[in-house]
C-alpha cells in the first residue's frame, strides 16, 4: 500500500471515530443526540482547517457533516437556543454552508435565540446575495467584539460586501478575520482576497507579502487554484508586465510556485510585455520559462513568438526569422496568428527595400538633396515633419549598411 494511500485511510478512520463521537444516535436510534450544536461546529472547523491544508478528504466529509448538522438543528427545542454559544453556532454554520432554513426556524422563536438578531439578519441576507442589507445589519457591529469563531465570520462577509467600493476598508476587515481565525479555512479565504484586494489598490509591496504569507501556508490548500487567479489578474492591474523595475521585484516571488504555474504566469507577463513595448521584460521571461515549456506544446509556440516579437532588431534578425520558422501556426489561434504576420511584416520592413507602387518602371533612384528655399515662409510645418522623417530615414538607411 502507498503511502498516500495509508494516510488517506487513517485519516477516514479519524474521522470515523470523530463523528461516531459527534454522532452516536446514528448507531443507536433509540437514543438522543447528546452533543450541542457549538460543539459540532467546532467539529465542523477542524475539518474545514484540513480543507484548507489541501485534503480532499476533509472536503468531502465535511459536505456530508453539513448535511447531518442541517437536519439535526431543525429537531431541537427553543431551549436549545437560549445557549449563547450554540445561538452563535447557528449563525457560523449558515456561514459555513449550511442551510438558511436553520436561521428561519430561529426567528420564530419566542423568546428568539440568545444572539444579537443583526447577526442573523446581516447572515440570511449574505447568503440570499442581499448585500445592501448586509451592510444595514452588520455596518455598526465590530467583529473584534465578537468570539473569535463567530468575529472571523463576519469580518470576512462585510469584506466581501465593501470590496468594490470601498477597499481600503475591506483589507482591514480581512486583516481583522486572519487575526480572528488563524491556521483556519477563515485565514486561508481571507488571504486569497487581500491579494487581489492589494492589486487593486495598487499596493505591491503588500501584494507581494500576502502572497508570499499564502504560498507557505497554503499552497496545498483545495482553493489554491482560485488563488492562482487572482494573483494572475494583480499582476496585470500592478502593471508587472510593463515596468522593468517591478518585474525585478517579482521574480523571486515566482520561484515560489511550481512550474506548471511559473510557466503560466511568465507568460501572461510575457504577453502583456509584448503588447506594452517591453522588450526587455519579454526576453527575460522567455529567457526563465522557455525551459518550462513542453517541445512542441503550444505554450512553447507562444513563448518563441513573444520572443520573437521583442527581436525585431537589426542584430537580431536571423534569430528572430529562426525563430518564426520554428513556429508550427496551426497550434496558434486566429489573434495569434494576427500577432505572427505582424512581427513578420515588421521583421521583412527591416530586412528589405521597399516595393515601387504599381505602374512605376525601373528601380528607385537615391533622392538628390536640393538647397533649402531663400524665402523661410516657403518651409511649411509639414515640410519640416518630413525633414524630420527624412533625416531618421537616413540614418536607418546607413546603419543598415554599414
Amino acid at each position: 500500500m502507498h503511502s498516500s494511500q495509508c494516510h488517506a485511510l487513517s485519516f477516514a478512520i479519524v474521522l470515523a471515530v470523530l463523528l461516531a463521537l459527534l454522532f452516536p444516535a446514528m448507531g443507536h436510534a433509540s437514543e438522543p443526540m447528546p452533543k450541542q450544536p457549538y460543539e459540532m461546529v467546532r467539529t465542523l472547523q477542524s475539518l474545514q482547517a484540513k480543507v484548507a491544508e489541501g485534503n480532499s478528504h476533509a472536503l468531502k466529509t465535511q459536505r456530508a457533516l453539513l448535511l447531518e448538522m442541517d437536519e439535526y438543528f431543525q429537531g431541537l427545542p427553543a431551549e436549545t437556543w437560549q445557549e449563547p454559544r450554540n445561538a452563535r453556532a447557528a449563525i457560523v454554520h449558515v456561514l459555513s454552508g449550511g442551510h438558511p432554513k436553520i436561521v428561519y426556524r430561529l426567528r420564530a422563536f419566542d423568546p428568539q435565540p440568545a444572539v444579537d438578531a443583526a447577526l442573523m439578519e446581516g447572515a440570511l441576507a449574505y447568503v440570499e446575495g442581499r448585500e445592501g442589507d448586509v451592510v444595514a445589519h452588520l455596518g455598526d457591529i465590530d467583529p473584534m467584539d465578537l468570539p473569535s469563531a463567530l468575529g472571523g465570520h463576519v469580518a470576512l462577509i462585510k469584506a466581501a460586501v465593501l470590496v468594490k467600493e470601498q477597499p481600503a476598508e475591506a483589507m482591514e476587515l480581512l486583516s481583522v478575520a486572519r487575526l480572528l481565525m488563524p491556521g483556519t479555512l477563515i485565514e486561508e479565504a481571507a488571504l486569497r482576497r487581500e491579494v487581489f484586494v492589494a492589486g487593486k489598490l495598487g499596493d505591491i509591496e503588500r501584494f507581494q507579502s500576502l502572497s508570499l504569507r499564502y504560498l507557505r501556508r497554503f499552497r496545498g490548500s483545495i482553493y489554491a487554484g482560485d488563488f492562482q487567479r487572482r494573483f494572475s489578474l494583480a499582476l496585470d492591474s500592478l502593471g508587472f508586465g510593463e515596468s522593468e523595475g517591478k518585474f525585478s521585484l517579482l521574480e523571486s516571488l515566482l520561484a515560489e510556485f511550481d512550474e506548471d504555474t511559473r510557466r503560466t504566469l511568465y507568460l501572461r507577463l510575457a504577453r502583456t510585455a509584448v503588447l506594452s513595448g517591453q522588450r526587455d521584460i519579454v526576453e527575460k521571461a522567455t529567457d526563465r520559462a522557455m525551459s518550462l515549456a513542453m517541445s512542441g506544446s503550444h505554450e512553447e509556440a507562444l513563448f518563441k513568438l513573444y520572443r520573437a516579437g521583442a527581436l525585431v532588431e537589426l542584430e537580431d534578425i536571423k534569430q528572430t526569422r529562426n525563430l518564426l520558422w520554428s513556429i508550427d501556426e496551426n497550434d496558434l489561434s486566429r489573434e495569434e496568428k494576427d500577432l505572427m504576420a505582424a512581427v513578420y511584416r515588421v521583421l521583412n520592413s527591416v530586412r528589405s527595400w521597399p516595393a515601387p507602387p504599381e505602374g512605376t518602371i525601373g528601380e528607385f533612384s537615391v533622392y538628390e538633396k536640393m538647397a533649402p528655399p531663400s524665402d523661410e515662409r516657403w518651409v511649411l510645418p509639414v515640410m519640416s515633419r518630413a525633414d524630420d522623417l527624412i533625416s531618421s530615414t537616413d540614418e536607418l538607411l546607413a546603419k543598415i549598411g554599414s
